[in-house]
């Protein structure tokens, strides 16, 4: 029986979780409550796991240690919402039947220059006689129905570099478990509750693990002389006509680098529309 089947199956019954799961994810709930007051480091020789697979623009943005836009005061929650999804998410997941055997284990990726890539992985399942590894995702409604529609449409949209980071992962385990393979990502939605399992294609394992160590070695080189931007930024359509303005692509509107990337950049109200959410990143603002 495949992990979707497990998890509709067990949620279309009398769904009930057991105590001993109640208690086990209770422990995981304090441990991921108490990264509310944790304060995240620089000086990393490398870029981590769940970094590499980004734009190489943010990642050298980030080496040359540009100035970041500055968090929102909710951000320390949304980082917990996806804690507090990855802790329900495991308890349906054994309450399901399903055998972890390995949670938020540390991992190292090393390269053939000898450097390592740490992260940290989500969990590792037991299926009859093979292992594999798998990571656990919140999404809003539009990433779940689009992005997490399939593997294919993950590989096309994947600015967060969630495949090299599975990869990446799922090679540095293998030293210490040598038949594992790359299982995929388990996608909740944080509107509808929704769990959806994406599969991974083991075989793309090489390509993805090749493109992690070119972006390490690139990452070595890069200086203030060399910076490119990956992305450039797009005319403004209202109702299929332009306005005269430009915006940012979404994914650079996502980067914590964007005003240094772009000096003149300003948060702008669309001013033809009558939405209150109507707001862009504007590099040309009539």
């Amino acid at each position: 029986m495949d992990l979707q089947t497990k998890i509709d199956t067990y949620l279309a019954g009398d769904p009930k979780i057991p105590d001993d799961i109640v208690f086990r994810a209770s422990q995981m709930f304090n441990s991921k409550l108490g990264k509310f007051n944790f304060k995240r480091k620089g000086g990393a020789k490398l870029p981590s796991m769940s970094q590499v697979g980004k734009p190489f623009c943010q990642l050298h943005a980030e080496k040359l240690g540009w100035p970041k836009a500055p968090e929102s005061n909710s951000f320390r929650i949304k980082m917990l919402y996806g804690d507090m999804t990855e802790v329900i998410a495991v308890a349906i997941l054994l309450a399901a039947g399903v055998e972890i055997v390995d949670l938020n284990k540390r991992v190292g990726y090393k390269t053939p220059d000898g450097d390592y890539i740490n992260g940290e992985l989500d969990l590792i399942i037991k299926d009859g006689n093979g292992y594999s590894l798998w990571d656990i995702k919140s999404a809003s409604r539009f990433a779940f129905e689009k992005k997490f529609a399939s593997y294919e449409a993950l590989k096309e949209n994947d600015d967060f570099g969630y495949c090299a980071q599975l990869f990446g992962y799922t090679k540095a385990e293998r030293e210490e478990t040598p038949e594992i393979k790359a299982g995929g990502w388990i996608a909740v939605s944080k509107e509808s509750g929704e769990m959806k399992i994406v599969q991974a294609n083991p075989d793309d394992e090489e390509s993805y693990t090749n493109k992690i160590e070119d972006t390490i070695n690139r990452y070595k080189e890069a200086t203030e002389d060399n910076f490119v931007r990956g992305f450039t930024d797009e005319e403004e359509f209202f109702y299929r006509k332009p306005t005269g303005n430009r915006k940012l692509s979404m994914t650079c509107s996502y980067c914590s680098f964007r005003y240094t990337c772009w000096p003149d950049l300003r948060y702008e109200r669309n001013p033809k529309s009558k939405s209150a959410n109507a707001y862009h990143h504007y590099t040309v603002f009539k």
